[in-house]
């Protein structure tokens, strides 16, 4: 079967209510389990997932006091969780609590700020 290429413009992230789609310029979704190994009495082990950990890192445009990277300081500040949602190429990520880790922003001497966001939680693939 021949893989297809999706272009990530064609991706939406919605943070709380509001969706941002041209302004995202990377996006990654992580997720790790945690695989406990159970020695048995035969030759071989048991393994058994305990734990299932999302990661989402973002890259977009700094969108000032309004947009993006207000809603995720304002999450990162509270300490509270933000539900999220990525949809394009025909799937769908949800986070329901995904907690703000970081959220970066970086200028450069040509007048262009972009910012960074690592939010933890649960992202679910449908």
């Amino acid at each position: 079967m021949p893989a297809t290429s999706v272009a990530g413009a064609d991706f939406t992230v919605t943070v709380g209510a509001v969706a941002y789609s041209a302004q995202v310029t990377t996006g990654t979704i992580t997720t790790t389990s945690t695989i406990t190994r159970t020695r048995t009495l035969g030759p071989d082990n048991a393994f058994t997932q305990t734990d299932l950990i999302s990661a989402l890192a973002l890259s977009f445009l700094y969108d000032e006091d309004t947009g993006a990277f207000d809603a995720l300081q304002t999450a990162a500040d509270a300490g509270t969780g933000v539900a999220v949602s990525i949809t394009g190429g025909g799937g769908t990520w949800t986070g329901a609590a995904m907690y703000v880790e970081s959220v970066d922003t970086t200028f450069d001497a040509t007048g262009v700020a972009t910012c960074s966001a690592s939010l933890t939680g649960v992202v679910t693939f449908a």
